[in-house]
């Protein structure tokens, strides 16, 4: 009896997250985070995911319902057909962040008969999720420009499931709403952290010694659609790129890099291109519809309210619009090299990979990599780089 009763419990339990995430996207994590018994399992160990080996000791010791933190946040954003899934089958998840799919497909490919391969560890940030064939980064030990470790990548290396928004510390008012959204908190209470990010003091999840400086970005995305399109994307105020620099502090920095943070205006001649460019070989676009998804931009404002995920606009002149970390690459996951949100690898964005004919390529990859668009169609055959969005090079 005790038994049939665990797992009775066990089922209620999946089911009312399920009823929850099936609605509001923020049920679940109203507040800035859900019940405890949505992630842990409290007084039933025995229909817990745990077993003895040292890769599951973080999950034994914090009663995870998954054996490590990333497959306990997967059991519920993995699969096909929900808004707020993180990791599909098929690569069809088309979220700002991308879809962790990504990861998993090489693909391999010849060029002026020359050899190439672009390996899944360079699609993103390879999170540790066991139960899900995700792994750790083979290539590189640490963050790039940083010192976090490879083997403690996962989903709370950058969000924070509890939902504090100091950091690891308790909050002087209750957090009463997600941060995601833009809405505003009752009296007395906060708004959460945009997509829960840690925040400056945060311990980075699962690495030991590592301490945010900087505080989760302002940000306003669609609470009842995330698939990202010209005029449905997150719309980024400020911050993101200081908060990218908790991990990649070295790519702050200046020198031979690009820069990208809030001090890194786009200045009038940069604003004049990113609104008139719509394609190679035609600069007729206007200001009211320049916004392009596969370059998006940060405004400059810390008020949500001037906030809009539905604008089609492109940055003012004279603003305080700035790149950002997020305007080339993805935040999880991309088909292409570096997180990139395009092929940076070839000249003709037609010619990217995965394209037919390339080893690994299956299902309808080679649409899904770039959310969709059909590039030859919308862009032309000869559209180069999308860095000439902001600076007509083309």
């Amino acid at each position: 009896m005790k038994k049939a009763l665990s797992i009775l419990s066990a089922f209620i339990t999946a089911t009312l997250i399920t009823f929850m995430l099936s609605g509001f996207v923020y049920a679940f994590h109203e507040g800035g985070v859900g019940y405890c018994e949505g992630c842990h399992i409290q007084h039933n160990p025995e229909i817990a995911q745990i077993n003895d080996t040292d890769l599951n000791a973080n999950a034994r010791m914090y009663m995870l319902r998954g054996p490590d933190p990333s497959s306990t946040c997967l059991l519920c954003h993995a699969g096909q057909g929900k808004l707020y899934n993180v990791l599909s089958g098929d690569g069809s998840i088309y979220t700002p962040g991308g879809d962790f799919y990504w990861l998993k497909k090489t693909f391999t490919f010849i060029v002026n008969n020359m050899p190439y391969k672009s390996d899944g560890d360079s699609h993103g940030h390879n999170v540790v999720a066991s139960d899900y064939g995700l792994r750790e980064d083979q290539a590189m030990t640490s963050a790039s420009g940083g010192v976090y470790s490879a083997a403690a990548m996962g989903c709370t290396s950058c969000h924070n499931a509890h939902g504090t928004t100091t950091g690891n510390s308790g909050n002087t008012r209750a957090i009463s709403i997600s941060g995601s959204y833009g809405e505003t908190a009752p009296d007395g209470t906060i708004a959460g952290n945009f997509r829960l990010l840690g925040g400056a003091g945060y311990s980075g999840g699962n690495q030991a010694g590592v301490a945010f400086i900087y505080p989760a970005p302002v940000a306003v995305a669609n609470s009842k659609n995330w698939t990202e399109t010209d005029s449905n994307h997150t719309a980024y105020g400020s911050g993101m790129s200081e908060w990218c620099g908790n991990c990649h502090s070295d790519l702050l920095s200046s020198g031979n890099k690009h820069p990208a943070d809030n001090s890194s205006k786009l200045g009038s001649a940069v604003i004049s291109n990113y609104n008139s460019y719509v394609r190679t070989g035609d600069v007729s676009g206007i200001k009211a519809t320049a916004y392009l998804s596969l370059v998006p931009f940060e405004s400059g404002t810390t008020d949500k309210t001037l906030l809009d995920p539905s604008s089609t606009s492109g940055p003012d002149m004279g603003g305080n619009a700035n790149v950002m970390c997020l305007t080339c690459h993805r935040a999880h996951a991309a088909a292409f090299q570096h997180l990139g949100r395009w092929d940076f690898q070839t000249t003709f964005l037609a010619d990217s990979h995965p394209q037919e004919g390339d080893g690994g390529v299956t299902g309808n990859e080679i649409t899904h990599s770039y959310y969709g668009r059909n590039i030859v169609a919308e862009f032309g055959g000869y559209q180069r780089q999308l860095c000439n969005k902001c600076h007509q090079r083309d």
